[in-house]
């Protein structure tokens, strides 16, 4: 290479960090390969010492929860306190915990009020959709009493399916444990799904039948699954957290038709 071309990516070079440096603050990110980047970030400490570092743009957003501002690196997923959620413009809600994994990186110097460094993690949608965020980066998010938005309540619980062509979605879901067996009860006015399974399942495919019973119940009338499947995806036996997906259909003359289903359990 001539030497004047090495000159020239080398100014290249030293422009581009400047304007990156110039850029502040900002919190930008690839989710599934795509470009995340803030209109708006900021960091607020709380009253008991934890740290939000957020990033905003009109529709979307990223929240970072940490135990406290210490400069290191932060592990995510599981029962732990750090966490990461994204946010979409349908409400569609992906977090690290508990299913997920992920870390996030403080940099040393980040003791003037503002906060700066890295992030990655594997967000999960009720368990099911997956959403891999990828070379993360906050630099100089200015800590701002009061600033931040809260970050939605995912509930521990949720049970939904698509019942002969019509969306449910169970306004009050139980769990319980009875000898080896765990069910899944959601219940939305006047119809109930149930679902049971043993307490120890591994993730994998299960036909329903036998240890894996399904059913729905309308006006107290309950119709068995007479044909179906079960799909484990993530189960968290150290945390009693399971989360799958499910379809089948009843028997007798009137068949209903059960699909799309997915779950999301403490237990």
């Amino acid at each position: 290479m001539r030497p004047f071309m090495l000159l020239f990516f080398a100014a290249f070079a030293l422009i581009s960090c400047e304007d990156v440096q110039t850029n502040s603050p900002a919190l930008q990110a690839e989710l599934n390969g795509e470009l995340f980047r803030s209109i708006d970030a900021r960091a607020e400490i709380k009253e008991d010492g934890r740290v939000i570092i957020q990033g905003v743009t009109a529709e979307e957003k990223i929240t970072i929860t940490l135990n406290n501002r210490t400069p290191g690196v932060y592990q995510l997923g599981g029962n732990r306190p750090n966490r990461a959620v994204f946010e979409d413009f349908l409400s569609s809600v992906y977090t690290s915990n508990p299913f997920g994994t992920g870390t996030v990186v403080i940099h040393a110097g980040s003791e003037d009020n503002t906060l700066s460094g890295t992030f990655r993690f594997d967000g999960y949608r009720y368990g099911l959709d997956t959403l891999l965020v990828r070379k993360g980066h906050f630099y100089q998010v200015p800590i701002l009493a009061g600033s931040t938005i809260d970050e939605p309540v995912i509930p521990s619980n949720i049970l939904t399916a698509v019942i002969n062509g019509n969306n449910f979605s169970g306004s009050n879901v139980t769990t319980s444990v009875s000898g080896n067996l765990l069910t899944i009860i959601g219940t939305r006015q006047n119809q109930t799904l149930t679902l049971t399974f043993p307490v120890d399942i591994v993730q994998g495919n299960y036909p329903i039948g036998g240890a894996v019973t399904a059913s729905y119940t309308l006006d107290g009338e309950t119709f068995v699954a007479a044909t179906g499947n079960l799909t484990v995806v993530n189960h968290l036996t150290n945390l009693n957290k399971i989360s799958g997906a499910f379809s089948f259909q009843t028997e007798g003359p009137d068949v209903t038709n059960v699909a799309q289903g997915q779950f999301n359990a403490s237990y």
